[in-house]
């Protein structure tokens, strides 16, 4: 019975080891790591955040017909460990369940204690005009604002695109689209809101102008407390859409004397809401692209003041006037005061399609030649959901390489600052699928990760993988464990 007991002991363990092997960072690109992958289910947009000691929070929507009904675009969530471990169950927590048939953008914020805060909408409440709702997830997949979240707002108007961010001091900032107008509100880290008002819109703070539509783009957090906003202006279908940014003050108030206009010489494409990221110095770097003059992409540094680094309405990443560009990636290097800018470069009939990239100076002045540097010349191929994060000198560029329908690969370059190349294109996932919504971040200690939509099992999974500073893939060993953590202890470059 003895040697039953030890031999049943033993076989438990050993599955979960090999359990825990399976679910770590893979070093093989033909088997990524997958977060979500129910079958018939269809899991979209990814979200991806580093938290300390190389940890990471994922969040997506997922739409299972095996769950009970009522059916809908859900919000799931998973904690990954430095090893790329699942912390939470395969296929993630369920955040909430919901009945949308169709999704928008949504917020996915950290605060310093690893806990997840994500806003979305949320029609629970109301089933004909869905709500904006914030939930806190913790490490271990706890609810701490309970099933239900915050709710912020309760009112006929239309809601769209909320964001979120975690401000320097540790409060949370939330904002989405009511209407024509902008809505903020500020949580404690309980979840009590701190921008009260009499009214339904006056439960928060409005950003509106009479006459133009504002739909937020994105929110970051910046300096002393403050908060950065983005939006895009418009005059009504067919008009020129716009961008512009705004500094909230911690009490909400507008920080710049006027909006800064990061752009409004042309138009941007249709659809195109872009997001930005922070300078780490209380401003933000900008990029996007415009359908008017023409197909173009840009880039624009707006420092905490509210002021232009770059020339007004940006710099062009190329000037080949022969050529289009699309669907830009901004990184920045704060101790060299640097942007990175990657894009899909396109012949004027956008037949054919390449990897280009560019360099700025802290003035905006192009640094890898007038038209750009080529990272994937013109092909056949389609080349898109281009991405970068800033590391070492330089960058790490991943793109979806797609010969055909159903056969796209994902690929990565690392450069340095001159725009040499310290890693050869390498792949990054060679199972051949569509690939969709590629999200890229990095941690402080150089491990990058990226999630995407994969369809290699015939319908929309979610999957991720890890690139080392060495641009290896899966657990390395230049990784040393502290304080039951990773962090890395080789390459800066």
């Amino acid at each position: 019975m003895k040697y039953a007991i030890r031999f049943a002991v033993l076989c438990a363990l050993a599955l979960m080891l090999s359990a825990g092997a399976w679910a770590q960072w893979s070093s093989d690109p033909a088997q990524n790591l997958a977060l979500s992958n129910i079958p018939g289910a269809d899991q979209v947009q990814p979200k991806l955040l580093p938290q300390p000691n190389n940890t990471w929070s994922v969040s997506w929507f997922n739409n299972n017909p095996n769950d009970p009904p009522p059916h809908g675009y859900d919000v799931y969530y998973q904690y990954l460990s430095a090893n790329g471990n699942e912390q939470l169950p395969h296929d993630g927590v369920q955040v909430a369940k919901l009945t949308l048939s169709s999704t928008e953008d949504y917020g996915l914020a950290v605060d310093n204690s690893g806990t997840a805060i994500i806003a979305f909408l949320d029609d629970r409440r109301n089933p004909s005009n869905p709500q904006v709702t914030a939930a806190k997830v913790s490490r271990t997949g706890g609810l701490l604002w309970g099933p239900n979240g915050i709710a912020l707002t309760n009112d006929p108007g239309s809601h769209n695109d909320p964001k979120v961010t975690v401000t320097s001091d540790g409060f949370i900032v939330v904002g989405w689209t009511n209407g024509s107008v902008i809505q903020l509100q500020k949580l404690t880290t309980s979840g009590l809101p701190l921008w009260i008002g009499q009214t339904a819109l006056g439960r928060g703070k409005i950003i509106q102008e009479s006459g133009y539509n504002y739909t937020l783009a994105d929110l970051h957090a910046a300096d002393n407390g403050s908060v950065i906003i983005s939006w895009v202006r418009n005059h009504g279908f067919g008009s020129n859409a716009y961008l512009y940014a705004q500094k909230i003050s911690p009490s909400g108030d507008q920080v710049w004397a006027s909006p800064a206009h990061v752009f409004d010489g042309g138009s941007l494409q249709f659809g195109e809401f872009p997001y930005f990221i922070s300078d780490g110095a209380g401003g933000a770097i900008f990029s996007w692209y415009s359908n008017s003059p023409s197909l173009q992409v840009y880039a624009q540094h707006i420092l905490a003041n509210g002021t232009e680094a770059f020339p007004h309405n940006g710099s062009v990443g190329s000037t080949n006037a022969q050529r289009v560009r699309v669907s830009p990636s901004v990184s920045y290097n704060p101790s060299t005061q640097e942007t990175f800018l990657f894009w899909t470069e396109q012949n004027s009939l956008q037949s054919m399609a390449g990897v280009f990239g560019q360099k700025f100076n802290s003035a905006g002045t192009r640094q890898w030649t007038d038209t750009g540097l080529s990272i994937v010349p013109l092909n056949n191929d389609s080349e898109n959901w281009v991405e970068n994060v800033q590391t070492g000198s330089g960058a790490l560029v991943f793109w979806n390489d797609s010969p055909g329908f159903g056969s796209g690969t994902i690929q990565a370059i690392k450069l340095d600052g001159s725009g040499n190349t310290v890693c050869a294109q390498f792949p990054v996932s060679t199972a051949s699928a569509d690939k969709f919504r590629l999200a890229a971040a990095i941690a402080p200690s150089g491990l990058a990760a990226l999630a995407w939509e994969d369809d290699r099992n015939g319908e929309n999974d979610i999957y991720i993988q890890n690139v080392n500073p060495d641009c290896t893939l899966g657990i390395e060993n230049n990784l040393h464990v502290s304080n039951g953590e990773q962090s890395w202890a080789g390459l800066n470059n």
